[in-house]
């Protein structure tokens, strides 16, 4: 598979998925504001791991399936062609659902475990659409 191979879509999380590393980093650059400079470079350094962690994640939908690539220190990916798919759940918190974002996992044949799952996604349900209208061509 490569995931250079006609890209349809190509994403990556929201930034709301990955508002933890945010709050606590500006709230570390605070506290370094009020007492200790030296606490700001910590902050900053994990508001930027955020960043980089989400950067990191990509989801594709391809022609011939759906990928999740992942790029950092290390490399991974995961690959379901749509012959493949049996499942597709989309879920959406409360919040999530004010926001349009959602996860999406795609249930494969042949296997017990989510092989390849997208999360913080906007507009979830025209995701699943898009690879549901693939699906049935194949």
């Amino acid at each position: 598979m490569l995931i250079h191979e006609n890209i349809i879509k190509k994403m990556h999380p929201h930034p709301i998925g990955f508002l933890g590393y945010y709050f606590i980093g500006i709230i570390i650059v605070a506290i370094g504001v009020a007492y200790y400079w030296q606490v700001i470079v910590l902050g900053v350094l994990i508001f930027v791991l955020g960043e980089v962690f989400r950067r990191a994640e990509t989801f594709y939908i391809l022609e011939s399936g759906v990928a999740r690539g992942y790029h950092f220190l290390s490399t991974s990916r995961k690959f379901a062609e749509y012959g493949n798919i049996q499942n597709i759940e989309v879920n959406q918190s409360f919040f999530e659902n004010i926001l349009g974002i959602g996860s999406i996992k795609f249930d494969t044949s042949g296997s017990d475990i989510i092989e390849v799952a997208f999360h913080g996604v906007v507009h979830p349900y025209s995701i699943e659409k898009i690879v549901r209208e693939k699906m049935a061509l194949k």
